[in-house]
């Protein structure tokens, strides 16, 4: 199993964040950062992982976090690198971390994913733009969502990312190849536990990550205890009583643990699921008889006995 591995001062920052983040519990991203459904297009997601090396992992994390951190208009921050440095856990804050974040910054900047304001002697104001990398001013994407025509709906549709795996550690210690999986799945719906899975065939093209890098991900997802993989067998046939139908196996991917996000249950009782009110029994009539019944069934009794 592999822990979380990132130090307190990293897991400090990141409460922090979650504790002023007002009213929203689990970051937004829209899904496409993270998958294009025009052929020949790359995600930005793997753009930024097919850096190479660690040259990709930073500029997710930081565009994770700023989503995160800017949820309100003008949806921007001057938050010093240093300090953005010691929320992504990077090793020397002060100077190489900074100087990593320095550098993501103006990755995601060339990808028209933030736009930067440099400012003398102090940090570079940070703004938002929209996660396809269009270059368009950033909106939230549930407000745009619901504002859009039919035709425009689907670029605004989004996932959120649990703020557990930034607050218990897991993001900042997550690699590449891991992150791109996570997000991958949170894209798919994946976040409330339901059952996932691929085509080989079309992964590739809709993500643009290779079946190396899919694996490793992978791999390392169910060592963190993220992902849960089983293999379920799959007729060609949809008469499953035929003996001889085609069988073939595939790979089923589940979230738990930190990466789903729980619902629980309203706090305002009127909220609460009206209970099923079962209908009242029907009074039983007594057994005990009254004087006049009595003298009745006598007078009866002594009918039938003539």
């Amino acid at each position: 199993m592999l822990a979380p591995s990132a130090d307190g001062a990293a897991l400090r920052a990141a409460q922090e964040i979650a504790d002023t983040a007002g009213r929203r519990d689990h970051a937004p991203v829209r899904k496409s950062f993270v998958r294009s459904d025009t052929p020949g297009d790359e995600a930005p997601m793997a753009q930024l992982v097919g850096l190479g090396g660690r040259g990709g992992e930073v500029p997710v994390k930081l565009l994770l976090a700023l989503l995160w951190r800017c949820s309100a208009p003008p949806f921007d921050t001057d938050i010093s690198a240093r300090k953005w440095a010691t929320v992504l856990a990077l090793p020397d804050p002060n100077a190489g971390g900074a100087r990593r974040v320095s550098d993501a910054m103006q990755t995601l900047a060339r990808l028209n994913l933030v736009r930067l304001t440099t400012r003398r002697g102090e940090s570079s104001i940070v703004q938002l733009l929209e996660e396809d990398g269009s270059g368009d001013d950033y909106t939230l994407p549930s407000s745009a969502y619901t504002l859009a025509g039919a035709d425009q709906k689907d670029r605004h549709r989004y996932f959120k990312v649990p703020t557990p795996l930034w607050t218990g550690g897991h993001l900042q210690a997550m690699s590449a190849p891991a992150l791109s999986m996570l997000l991958i799945a949170l894209a798919e719906e994946g976040a409330d536990g339901r059952e996932l899975w691929w085509s080989t065939d079309r992964f590739p093209t809709l993500y643009g990550i290779s079946p190396t890098t899919r694996a490793k991900g992978t791999r390392e997802l169910v060592g963190r205890r993220l992902l849960y993989v089983h293999k379920r067998l799959v007729t060609s046939s949809a008469d499953r009583s035929r003996t001889f139908s085609r069988e073939r196996v595939r790979n089923v991917y589940q979230l738990i643990n930190e990466a789903v996000i729980s619902k629980p249950m309203p706090n305002n009782p009127e909220a609460m699921p009206t209970p099923a009110v079962s209908p009242r029994p029907r009074p039983r009539k007594s057994s005990v008889l009254t004087a006049s019944e009595i003298t009745e069934k006598l007078d009866a009794m002594r009918r039938r006995s003539r």
